[in-house]
């Protein structure tokens, strides 16, 4: 029984414990010792959730140094203070850069990045922030249309988690679609067993369409419309430029596999490469029908 619980026994019971009273304002005072005392951060993750749900900028900061005063070198913690404090997406590259080297030769040194470990990246948990902090690198690299960099970056990225757990692959088959590489994108769609997820299927078909091979683009397009319900749907927003109705199926929380949100997330995740492809759309749209 929990001390709410034993409150109201006791008070429909008309009996109290017979060494105090708990009164309503004593059980608020426990209560809030109670809470006081569970979130009282005591790790440097601790400060970075805080510093995640903070309501400004400069709370968040404030958070963040206290979680780098516990550990000089966490990498998301350094990550998150970049972000923070930066303002040119040219600088956040350059500091991106820097944490990713640093926290390299510190990796290297404790054996990491030895032969065995090579491949299995994430299934360490000590590689993990390392993995995260490339993510965001690849991330503005496209943001900034650097896809040569992010290419190179998400092929190494591969190389050390086989697995891919963090979804890099998805990145490169965007990268190499907007390369109208078609036996690089090929070569990784076998790769991963021709995964049918929508992260795959739709560059393809794009990329096929883009190097005029329509037969093969709507082939493509077909086996995203029997495994994703919602892609005629998808299609009619963006070709008829309903781009607010499709805001509004993103989730902070990601995304269900085989439903709007998943296409949504594809294409807002890679803009670069779909935002000059109304064309497509129309074009698809016009073959769902």
């Amino acid at each position: 029984m929990n001390i709410i619980d034993f409150h109201q026994a006791a008070n429909k019971q008309n009996k109290q414990p017979k060494t105090f009273e708990i009164t309503d304002e004593i059980l608020q005072q426990m209560l809030d010792d109670y809470r006081d005392y569970e979130d009282e951060p005591e790790t440097a993750y601790d400060y970075l959730e805080l510093a995640d749900s903070a309501d400004t900028k400069s709370e968040a900061k404030r958070f963040v140094k206290k979680a780098l005063e516990l550990e000089p070198d966490n990498v998301d913690a350094l990550v998150m203070m970049a972000q923070l404090s930066t303002t040119s997406v040219e600088t956040l590259l350059k500091k991106y850069k820097k944490i990713i080297d640093d926290a390299k030769k510190q990796m290297t040194a404790n054996g990491f990045f030895d032969k065995k470990n090579i491949g299995a990246f994430w299934d360490i948990f000590e590689t993990r922030p390392y993995m995260r902090a490339r993510y965001e690198y690849i991330s503005l690299l496209t943001d900034c249309s650097m896809m040569s960099k992010a290419m190179t970056e998400c092929e190494d990225m591969l190389k050390l988690c086989e697995n891919d757990n963090l979804g890099v692959r998805y990145k490169l088959m965007h990268i190499y679609a907007y390369f109208e590489d078609e036996e690089k994108a090929i070569k990784l769609f076998k790769k991963f067993e021709e995964e049918e997820s929508a992260m795959f299927l739709l560059p393809l078909s794009a990329l096929y369409y883009k190097l005029g091979k329509l037969k093969k683009s709507l082939d493509y397009l077909k086996k995203l419309d029997q495994k994703n319900r919602d892609t005629y749907e998808f299609f009619a927003c963006v070709s008829g430029g309903d781009m607010d109705g499709l805001i509004s199926n993103l989730s902070p929380y990601g995304y269900q596999a085989d439903s709007i949100e998943e296409l949504t997330q594809a294409m807002s995740e890679n803009i670069h490469f779909y935002s000059p492809m109304m064309s497509y759309f129309d074009w698809g749209l016009s073959k769902l029908m």
